[in-house]
């Protein structure tokens, strides 16, 4: 049994060798197809890493005027409560807005400013079902009418381009990934008939000499999928080097690009896989078609 194994093995890696010109045209394009797939994969996990952030960015800011008394921070913080479209009210005092200030930036930009020049403020956070730019302007609006306020502030701008850009964010990535698939199962497809036609004797004389379609199959099987597994990670080794060197220079993005390690595991056993999967559906095809043809 392991004598057999063996022989399949070396013979699956002896095609490499002997048919390097059909199977090394189609590493190469594995290897730019599995490059694009997994940008593909990349810009997708990015687009869901943004759109998971996107509560964050219905919020509104409101902050109080300094004569406002505390004891009626109560009733407003009830009356915005039962506004449309809010979810939830947080107060939040002078004393720990500075403190969250000190927290994300350097306590020297304050200086030379005397005193908290941060008021309290409440933050508002919407329901679910009002994440869009037209609820959070709604929102804003009516909280900029109340007179204890000073200033109202919510991220409009950026909501409005999550909300415009979120189609084609997921749309595009997903396309152009199934799109490389299919190229990469014709890839496979054609590299793995065109092996077996140049290897059509041998085929034969297993076939005469009682070989089972599992012992026939394996060769070309194993072939196409480390021809899969060989140029999907050569690519997403190559992939890997550049997003280091990006993150090097841009270290902001780095949060965005913690998955990656997911991205590259899942590129190369999925190439791995359909490589496997499209070999064999190729090899067995073709031994149908001959066995209709003796028949």
């Amino acid at each position: 049994m392991f004598g057999q194994l063996g022989y399949l093995i070396s013979e699956s890696f002896r095609g490499w060798k002997q048919h390097r010109t059909v199977i090394l045209p189609s590493l190469v394009t594995i290897f730019l197809c599995s490059l694009l797939l997994a940008l593909s994969f990349t810009a997708l996990g990015v687009s869901f890493k943004l759109l998971s952030a996107e509560k964050s960015l219905y919020v509104v800011e409101a902050f109080l005027n300094e004569n406002v008394p505390e004891d009626s921070i109560p009733a407003i913080q009830t009356r915005l409560e039962h506004s449309r479209h809010v979810e939830s009210v947080k107060f939040v005092s002078a004393d720990s807005a500075l403190a969250d200030f000190n927290r994300h930036f350097s306590p020297d930009m304050l200086e030379f400013v005397e005193g908290n020049p941060i008021p309290a403020f409440f933050r508002v956070s919407l329901r679910s079902d009002a994440y869009n730019p037209a609820d959070l302007s709604e929102v804003r609006n009516a909280i900029a009418e109340e007179p204890c306020f000073e200033e109202v502030q919510a991220p409009l701008k950026w909501a409005s381009r999550i909300a415009s850009w979120k189609f084609k964010m997921i749309f595009w990535p997903v396309c152009v990934s199934i799109l490389l698939l299919i190229t990469l199962s014709l890839i496979i497809c054609n590299s793995v008939r065109l092996s077996l036609m140049s290897r059509k004797l041998l085929v034969d004389n297993m076939k005469y000499a009682g070989g089972s379609y599992l012992f026939i199959e394996f060769p070309f099987v194993l072939e196409g999928a480390t021809q899969g597994f060989v140029g999907s990670g050569l690519a997403v080794v190559l992939l890997w080097m550049v997003i280091q060197s990006v993150v090097r220079m841009f270290p902001i993005v780095a949060p965005s690009l913690s998955y990656f390690g997911v991205i590259v595991l899942f590129t190369v056993l999925l190439e791995t896989a359909l490589s496997g999967y499209f070999s064999f559906r190729t090899v067995r095809g073709f031994l149908f078609e001959k066995k209709g043809e003796q028949e």
